[in-house]
């Protein structure tokens, strides 16, 4: 089963399938917030108990449609308890297919489909290194709006980067 969620004319996001854990593996932290899920065994393991799929968060695969081919992943997860959002990270797997739309149309679809599916969350917001241009712009070609800094938030542990934080409002 496909377990499409949403498309556009260039890509589609579904629910991570077995078939798609090889090629995520060496991505870590790109279908789980709190374990890196690095290896194959690993990413069987969550993805037969979850599907990667709960009700406070999830991972999606973003497929380009005319190949049919596997070119990112989206993950959501809550941003606080006391918060009515979400999280949303999002990575484009390819060097080479970086700079085509791929990430930019996951993160628009995926913020969309959560918005019509998941009604008590009213924000949500991507967290971002300064230093990612890349994603900045990601962020604001999807309407996400800059809210400010977070300082020493990002990785590494030993010397934490600073991060920007924005944010989309349902409505």
């Amino acid at each position: 089963m496909d377990e499409l969620l949403a498309q556009n004319e260039s890509i589609s996001i579904r629910k991570v399938q077995s078939k798609d854990l090889e090629q995520i593996a060496p991505h870590g932290y790109s279908v789980s917030i709190t374990d890196p899920l690095d290896n194959k065994a690993d990413l069987q393991e969550a993805h037969s108990r979850t599907g990667f799929w709960r009700a406070d968060a999830g991972a999606v695969s973003i497929v380009e449609r005319m190949s049919d081919r596997l070119v990112g992943t989206c993950q959501f997860f809550r941003s606080g308890p006391c918060i009515h959002g979400l999280e949303i990270g999002y990575i484009t797997h390819s060097e080479r297919d970086r700079r085509k739309g791929f990430a930019s149309a996951g993160l628009k679809l995926l913020s969309e489909y959560l918005f019509d599916n998941r009604e008590q969350h009213l924000r949500h917001q991507l967290t971002i290194e300064t230093s990612n241009l890349a994603s900045c712009r990601v962020a604001e070609k999807c309407d996400f709006l800059l809210e400010g800094t977070l300082r020493s938030s990002g990785f590494p542990l030993e010397s934490p980067a600073d991060c920007f934080v924005y944010s989309k409002i349902s409505g």
